[in-house]
């Protein structure tokens, strides 16, 4: 993909990618964390029918500046795709969120529905995120030991650094299912790498502002005809909450993959790749039948 640079709102720098040269826009609004190659199964496959675009959210990875961003909230992020689509296209894009991109993907629809023509969620809330959680009442104690946790960010990200280097670490993180074991260690060392390039200040802010962020009111505004996706072993975003998020949209359906993770696009690209592909290949159909019959009456 090539890298290029746009201006924020607020004077900030963001960093995008862009490749395919034809087609509509497809944008990938990634997981938090998630480097622009946690998406490049789904660029490959994509690109020689679309023009592929995503980005380094506020502050993170090669949109770090020389200072931190004042705003990480949802809504913010949601601005800078608006921002990225309007540097790409006048049309609508196809938005793919994954995870934390869920979120941003609805609230632009909330803020921009114009921008947006059609939606693939994958591992997304529905409301807000840690109430997800297999945890008793995590909502209530986790953000608070976000807060604790912040001020020793830079002894996190050491840790975190050392364990990114160990293969018996990651290792470990594919035997206890975490990720699917299909996932090979060299391809998690080469994310988890990347991964310690992040400011982990700014990250925890962003995990802070993600969980107080509530999906309920974008849910109301999407019209849009959406694919929800969901990791048959999800523990953070289960079939079940798939389903309860299906039937709260107005154009909705569902794939559940079949022993996926909250890692499907990694774990199993060319199932959830497939199942987009049918998706979109739908959406065509129906939009050139309407087209056709809308002129058969103008004739």
């Amino acid at each position: 993909m090539k890298s290029f640079m746009l201006t924020r709102r607020d004077g900030g720098k963001l960093a995008g990618y862009r490749t395919g040269s034809s087609g509509p826009v497809l944008a990938l609004a990634n997981g938090l964390g998630g480097p622009a190659s946690a998406f490049r199964h789904q660029i490959a496959h994509f690109e020689r029918r679309y023009r592929v675009v995503t980005w380094d959210y506020r502050g993170l990875y090669a949109s770090r500046g020389d200072a931190a961003p004042e705003r990480v909230d949802v809504a913010a992020q949601a601005e800078d795709l608006e921002d990225l689509l309007a540097s790409e296209t006048k049309e609508p894009a196809i938005v793919v969120g994954w995870s934390m991109g869920v979120q941003v993907a609805l609230e632009l629809v909330r803020s921009a529905p114009a921008r947006v023509s059609a939606l693939v969620l994958i591992s997304g809330a529905s409301g807000r995120p840690l109430t997800n959680l297999r945890v008793p009442r995590a909502e209530r104690w986790l953000p608070d030991l976000i807060e604790r946790v912040r001020p020793y960010h830079a002894v996190g990200s050491r840790l975190l650094a050392r364990a990114a280097r160990s293969r018996t670490a990651v290792d470990l993180v594919r035997r206890l299912r975490f990720v699917n074991p299909r996932v090979d260690t060299d391809e998690l060392l080469a994310l988890a790498r990347e991964f310690t390039e992040l400011d982990f200040d700014v990250y925890l802010r962003t995990l802070a502002a993600l969980e107080r962020h509530d999906t309920a009111a974008a849910l109301r505004a999407v019209n849009q005809r959406t694919l929800v996706v969901a990791g048959e072993r999800d523990p953070l975003f289960s079939p079940r909450l798939a389903r309860e998020l299906t039937t709260r949209l107005s154009h909705a359906e569902l794939y559940v993959v079949p022993g996926a993770t909250h890692y499907a696009p990694l774990e199993f690209p060319e199932l959830v790749n497939a199942r987009t592909d049918r998706f979109l290949a739908e959406i065509a159909r129906t939009d050139a039948s309407g087209a056709l019959a809308s002129s058969s009456l103008a004739d």
